[in-house]
């Protein structure tokens, strides 16, 4: 990953597993991260992301407290929330940590439009990104960020695009 020095009002976009590395308390990157989303909050620099994130963080997020409550595995979490509405609608936990993130100062949170969606084919079939991070970058271009914040590597494919590791 490259270290980028960030001047004061830089726009970076956030990928899903900064957060993630926060709610979760990873050892080694839920203090960085905390650190990085600091100077957002503080207006140091500026965040961005996208409702493909949050939607990333919301399903983590519900197999994560699926596998808890319900003592199952991570791998039958899914067809279990499938027949179990219920622990969709009462995951209270999941709701909070979105409506925190939804309400950091600082962030903006981009929509998807058609035409990020077509050049997201593109970043796929120029790159070999899987559709989630080739929509983070057509986000990002429509938007003229050039700077992501994130602990996936695969970025780093992209040349246009730089990549800041927390």
């Amino acid at each position: 990953m490259i270290r980028i020095s960030l001047h004061h009002g830089k726009t970076v976009f956030i990928d899903a597993n900064i957060f993630l590395a926060i709610i979760f308390e990873a050892p080694e990157a839920a203090n960085p991260s905390v650190r990085f989303m600091e100077h957002i909050h503080n207006g140091d620099i500026y965040g961005a992301t996208s409702v493909i994130v949050l939607n990333e963080i919301i399903h983590r997020l519900l197999i994560a407290e699926t596998v808890q409550k319900a003592h199952i595995s991570t791998d039958s979490a899914v067809s279990f929330l499938k027949s179990h509405p219920n622990f969709i609608r009462d995951a209270s936990t999941v709701w909070g940590l979105v409506d925190d993130i939804r309400n950091i100062q600082n962030l903006k949170i981009y929509g998807i439009s058609e035409n990020a969606f077509a050049l997201s084919i593109d970043v796929m079939r120029q790159s070999g990104l899987l559709s989630n991070d080739a929509l983070h970058i057509a986000c990002m271009k429509e938007n003229s960020i050039d700077t992501i914040a994130t602990y996936d590597r695969d970025f780093e494919k992209i040349p246009q695009i730089k990549v800041l590791k927390p």
